[in-house]
């Protein structure tokens, strides 16, 4: 059965052209062409982003409100400078469409004019993953223009399909099928992961319209599948160092035992279990399939730490983990939609933030800070105890044997000399266990990061607007982060299962 809890695939159609157009009414009905094949065409959720500039930008944001496409509108300058950029009638569109838009985003910083619309340009190339260009097929007049747009995006490889302005012609560079185009191996894993009994949740194919009750439902279950994952792949470890201790003592008890063949079978046995164990135990995979479930579930809990802001803002961008671009562009999404969401205060926020997130991370790090101080002083214990006891019946021997005019061995002894051998073993186990374990690492690693987010959060408590808090949470996230996306580097360039 296909589980239920499936985050959907979700197509950007991002969008550039001309402020000039000869015949609106035309264009108008091609766009609104292109987009109705593109929305019945796939399974995906299909939405829309673009300016509102007047011209192209306008027609195409009106198109995508006209077929009920969500629409994330990006601007390039304040309201008030962007105003001044339209005739009081295309204002009045703006003003339309903008009330209407799923979300509204600035792009502007401190740059010229023309450099803020060449920026909200590539931004949209950016957020997009096909790109609809309504140009002439001229070079761009100036700095941003549509030509500028279209060549940064055939560059990079994004699909983008040139619809002529004046003859409606079609033309596709970089094309894709859908297939290509929604192609997405991690989403299909995670999606496909299975579902704790427990756990029950609607996917929007069963018609649900709560976007954040299906968010935190695909987090649990794709967080239950990592926190079933993450014990066994250190206790599984442990099984080959432990046979490879074991066949060292089978093989150096044949040297003296009578049955020395026995004794060399068994060692020999252990030897070859020790190399075939992380094969049979699929311990790599494990490993894996543990940071691949661990860290999807940690961006999707950064992504819904920030749910209830009213500003879209983004901790970690998939720069940082491409693999996960379409889990990220989905979970965006299904925010932007969730317009019952509600706003709280920067204080509501802050307070609930610094409760349910920055303590619990910082009584999570502690408890495991001591837990691996006490792993460490167990491996550390068990070694030089081990050590002591290996020497001093080595000693004892030794002085035994000096005493007694040689060093011929009684059946007692034997077995003392055997002791020793073991004591010693132990201790290379339990050194070899502290190393696989990362004990000290792991440690030292938790109370620095609990640090880190003591002060952070302190700074919390004083700060009273959004731009700041959201500033100082953005830091929290990408901190708890780093880590994961260390690991998952590590698995980059593996072929993965899709399932």
């Amino acid at each position: 059965m296909e589980p239920s809890i499936q985050l959907p695939a979700a197509v950007a159609i991002g969008f550039t052209g001309h402020r000039s157009i000869e015949d609106e009414d035309q264009c108008r009905r091609w766009i609104l062409d292109f987009l109705r094949r593109q929305k019945t065409s796939t399974v995906a959720l299909v939405y829309g982003v673009s300016s509102v500039a007047a011209g192209g930008d306008l027609l195409f944001a009106e198109s995508c409100i006209q077929l009920a496409l969500p629409l994330c509108v990006l601007l390039p300058l304040p309201l008030e400078e962007f105003r001044q950029d339209f005739t009081p009638a295309d204002w009045s569109r703006a003003e339309q469409v903008l009330s209407k838009a799923a979300s509204v985003e600035f792009t502007a910083g401190n740059q010229s004019r023309e450099e803020c619309y060449y920026e909200c340009g590539i931004e949209t190339v950016q957020q997009s993953r096909l790109l609809l260009a309504l140009w002439n097929g001229e070079p761009s007049q100036g700095l941003g223009g549509t030509e500028d747009i279209v060549s940064f995006a055939r560059g990079i490889g994004r699909p983008v399909t040139w619809l002529h302005s004046t003859r409606g012609e079609l033309r596709t560079f970089n094309e894709k099928t859908e297939k290509e185009l929604l192609d997405d191996p991690e989403l299909d894993f995670l999606n496909h992961l299975s579902e704790p009994r427990a756990l029950p949740g609607p996917g929007l194919s069963q018609g649900t319209n709560q976007p954040e009750t299906l968010a935190r439902s695909w987090f649990r279950k794709v967080d239950e599948s990592a926190t079933h994952l993450a014990p066994q792949s250190r206790r599984l470890a442990a099984i080959p160092i432990v046979f490879t201790a074991a066949a060292a003592l089978f093989s150096g008890a044949g040297s003296w035992a009578r049955d020395v063949g026995t004794w060399l079978s068994i060692g020999t046995a252990f030897g070859i279990m020790a190399a075939l164990l992380p094969v049979v135990l699929r311990l790599q995979k494990r490993q894996t399939l543990w940071v691949r479930t661990r860290t999807a579930a940690e961006v999707c809990r950064s992504v819904l730490a920030f749910w209830s802001t009213p500003a879209s803002y983004e901790a970690i961008g998939p720069e940082a983990v491409p693999e996960l671009c379409g889990v990220l562009m989905s979970l965006n999404l299904l925010k932007v939609l969730d317009q019952g969401r509600g706003h709280p205060s920067v204080e509501e926020f802050k307070q609930r933030y610094r409760q349910e997130r920055v303590a619990g991370q910082m009584e999570y790090l502690a408890a495991h800070a001591a837990q691996s101080a006490a792993e460490a002083r167990r491996y550390r214990a068990a070694t030089w105890i081990s050590i002591g006891l290996a020497a001093a019946l080595n000693v004892w021997l030794f002085v035994s044997g000096r005493l007694s005019g040689g060093f011929a061995l009684g059946p007692w002894k034997q077995a003392f000399a055997l002791g020793a051998a073991i004591a010693f073993q132990i201790a290379t186990v339990a050194g070899a266990l502290l190393a696989v374990n990362d004990c000290d690492r792991r440690r030292q690693r938790y109370r620095e990061l609990r640090q880190q987010l003591e002060e952070w959060d302190a700074q919390l408590e004083t700060l009273r607007t959004w731009p700041s808090v959201l500033r100082v949470a953005g830091r929290v996230e990408r901190a708890l982060l780093t880590e994961l996306i260390e690991w998952r580097s590590l698995i980059r360039n593996q072929k993965l299962a899709r399932k």
